[in-house]
């Protein structure tokens, strides 16, 4: 069986929503791939700042159009792209920032097979991204506010999955781990989490999942940066999703996510994310 990847519910990284029939500890075989199409949209008022208290600003809101494949290079190892072709953001009274954001590519190895998958991964998110980009004031345009696509540093992850198709059930669960090496003097990160999937009448994957990222010791206050892609961001999401299987081929799929827990350098709202896919 197929997992859905965790989502991320984060007003500057809501690229990682729910990549439906994708991840876990399986990897593709030689010559198969899948790829998504998605559309992730968040409208908040609500910021975590790296203090802790939450505080409310002006409505921001921001869409990400993303490309997600995985494509099997052998029977166990398999090139993965993940990478936010277009990103606008705007608050109510700015006027709104677009652009490419920061690509993601990498590859996983299938360790193991066989009941127990498990698969380790190595990628690199390149700087494309435009972090300097602005909003300016629509009444005065000296005053702006920071609304970058990208944050101006490359980040090395390393993650390893480890999931599990039921026997007696069509079900699996996935738990996985990652680390991120932040550059440009950021404070790396950790990641974890969980996903369970039922397969509903064999035309239906339904998921749960939560996800975790924090910092690997206290971040520096002096290297804010920017909101939800610079120092200290932290937060966990649970998130729903529904992948419809429409044709043998193409996938239909829809993903909700909230935060809940220690949020830090992120807004926070209600995300959801549609998206078309296909499978070979």
């Amino acid at each position: 069986m197929r997992a859905a990847r965790a989502g991320w519910l984060l007003a500057a990284a809501l690229l990682l929503a729910a990549e439906a029939q994708a991840g876990g500890g399986w990897t593709r075989k030689k010559k198969r791939g899948y790829a998504k199409a998605g559309l992730t949209t968040v409208s908040t008022m609500r910021y975590h700042p790296l203090s802790g208290p939450t505080i409310e600003t002006a409505r921001f809101r921001q869409q990400v159009y993303s490309l997600y494949a995985e494509y099997g290079l052998t029977d166990r190892l398999e090139a993965t792209l993940n990478f936010p072709v277009y990103r606008h953001a705007a608050y109510a009274t700015v006027t709104p920032s677009r652009g490419v954001g920061d690509p993601e590519v990498g590859l996983r190895y299938g360790l193991l097979c066989g009941a127990w998958p498990l698969a380790v991964g190595l990628s690199v998110e390149a700087p494309l991204g435009n972090p300097h980009a602005r909003g300016f004031d629509r009444t005065d345009p000296r005053v702006f506010v920071a609304l970058p696509t990208g944050d101006g540093e490359w980040n090395v992850w390393t993650r390893a999955a480890l999931s599990h198709s039921l026997s007696r059930w069509p079900a699996f669960f996935t738990v996985e781990a990652g680390y991120n090496q932040r550059t440009a003097g950021f404070t790396s990160q950790y990641s974890y989490g969980a996903q369970a999937g039922y397969h509903l009448r064999k035309k239906a994957w339904l998921t749960a999942t939560f996800r975790t990222l924090d910092n690997v010791r206290p971040p520096d206050p002096n290297r804010l940066g920017s909101i939800g892609l610079g120092e200290g961001v932290a937060y966990s999401t649970a998130g729903l999703g529904v992948s419809f299987e429409a044709t043998r081929h193409l996938r239909l799929t829809t993903d909700w996510a909230t935060g809940f827990g220690r949020l830090r350098n992120v807004y926070s709202g209600q995300q959801l994310t549609f998206g078309v896919a296909v499978e070979w």
